[in-house]
């Protein structure tokens, strides 16, 4: 499970960084910068030498037992960068599962999990450890130790020791630095008040927002879109998530089937503006090689409310005429049940 919970992660990194990543505030000393996360009611101290070998905070994000988590990620950049760029070099010929899945395999050696922090409810935390659960089994990681406790919620803090099996010498040794480095991470690590965005019944937002972004064809699209058919299916995705692209061939095709009052949108979480042309160039081979030829829309600010409550691509909602989210959201790939959604949907209007 705990090597599902890295691999998890290193999915949704490009998504998290742009979503939940929270501003730096002033520095507090020479070379340490203070990184407030007040989602997860914590304060972080970095320095700039570890952010520039490769340290990034990423979270927080649900977890698979429904907690909060937050997590410090190390990235080899000169390996990782490398292995963006010449992904997003490819030609849609060459584009391939196979080659997405080697991609993700190398960015597992190549990029570690140094600290995880388990975020759990006070009450849910003691009336687990009643009924016999150790704080290992909470957290799913390991060693772990409680941290603290912080506004009604318990701290589980780890710092996993992880395989460096494919790594240079140079490499390991700036992973070990970067992975010792963590003690001090941990010695300056404090609270902050927590927001409370963990419950996500009280996140799910009931109404699209207005919207003016645009396409992967760089057409300008609003919420009107939504007028134009009784329901609405919403993909959110990213392009570096290996279960949105396997499904989007599947998609595409569900696309030119659906019925005159329905169609399908695809909202994109992890184009960072019109200067990321990288992330863009890759999205476009994505759909065209899937032959998803459905309007593809790029998320921006607009859609702040709705991309503060996902978690995790992709996630499929569900919208009516009228721009208003019914039903519940998807979240994974499971083109079975947005097909069933519709199905029902329509059976009992």
């Amino acid at each position: 499970m705990k090597q599902k919970r890295i691999y998890r992660n290193l999915f949704g990194i490009f998504l998290l960084i742009t979503i939940f990543l929270t501003g730096c505030g002033k520095e507090e000393e020479k070379d340490v910068i203070k990184i407030e996360s007040p989602e997860a009611g914590l304060v972080f101290q970095i320095s700039k030498e570890y952010q520039e070998k490769g340290i990034k905070i990423e979270g927080p994000f649900e977890d698979f037992a429904g907690n909060d988590s937050i997590g410090i990620f190390w990235y080899y950049t000169p390996v990782t960068d490398k292995l963006v760029e010449d992904l997003m070099a490819l030609s849609e010929e060459e584009f391939t599962e196979e080659i997405l899945i080697e991609f993700y395999k190398q960015m597992g050696i190549h990029s570690k999990c140094l600290m995880n922090i388990t975020i759990i409810e006070e009450q849910n935390y003691k009336e687990a450890i009643e009924s016999g659960r150790t704080i290992d089994e909470l957290s799913d990681w390991n060693p772990v130790e409680e941290f603290g406790i912080n506004d009604g919620y318990v701290y589980l803090l780890s710092i996993p020791e992880n395989d460096t099996s494919g790594m240079e010498e140079k490499e390991k040794t700036q992973y070990e630095e970067c992975s010792a480095y963590m003690q001090t991470v941990k010695k300056n690590l404090s609270f902050m008040k927590k927001e409370a965005v963990s419950n996500v019944e009280s996140l799910f937002p009931e109404q699209i927002p207005a919207f003016t972004a645009k396409d992967l064809d760089g057409n300008t699209v609003t919420e009107s879109i939504f007028a134009e058919k009784d329901l609405t299916v919403v993909n959110i995705w990213g392009t570096f998530c290996t279960p949105c692209v396997q499904e989007m061939p599947e998609l595409g095709e569900w696309a030119k089937s659906m019925p005159d009052n329905v169609q399908i949108v695809g909202l994109i979480a992890d184009i960072s503006g019109d200067e990321d042309t990288k992330r863009h160039d890759l999205a476009v081979t994505i759909t065209e090689k899937a032959n998803a030829d459905f309007t593809q829309i790029i998320a921006n600010a607009d859609f702040a409310s709705i991309m503060n409550w996902v978690t995790g691509v992709p996630t499929t909602l569900f919208v009516d005429k009228e721009g208003k989210l019914v039903g519940e959201p998807i979240i994974g790939a499971d083109v079975a049940g947005y097909k069933k959604f519709v199905e029902d949907y329509f059976s009992e209007q």
